[in-house]
């Protein structure tokens, strides 16, 4: 890994990715890996999500918005009645106006929002995420 690549990770050793892509997760899991995340997990819905945080809080969570089962809309309401209080960042293939509109529904759930980014979700994108992070 290149120094370059790597961000302050004190805080974000733990990260749950929330997408009911297979291909999604694991391509967000190895940009994480290389961004100096130490610990990459995975769920394909919201309902799974929900279980991982329940188990273990991770420090980061990137959720997709459209998923069967239990949306990211859904999931985010979920996370906030838990008091999650780590950073959520949304990627989807919808468009601005909708990933707004759902960054704005994640705030009013109280949720620390660190970005909205566009599928397929740029590098740089997550690595500022994550330095917003701490």
């Amino acid at each position: 890994m290149s120094a370059t690549l790597a961000v302050n990770t004190k805080r974000t050793r733990h990260a749950l990715l929330v997408d009911d892509d297979k291909f999604m997760l694991a391509v967000l899991g190895d940009m994480l890996r290389d961004l100096g995340v130490s610990d990459v997990s995975t769920a394909e819905n919201g309902i799974a999500g929900l279980a991982a945080c329940r188990r273990a809080r991770p420090d980061l969570i990137v959720c997709d918005l459209g998923m069967p089962g239990s949306d990211g809309f859904q999931f985010m309401e979920q996370l906030g009645a838990l008091g999650y209080a780590g950073g959520v960042v949304l990627a989807s293939g919808l468009d601005d106006r909708t990933l707004n509109s759902a960054a704005l529904m994640a705030r009013f759930h109280r949720l620390n929002i660190l970005a909205t980014l566009p599928k397929p979700v740029p590098e740089a994108g997550l690595r500022a995420a994550l330095d917003r992070l701490g």
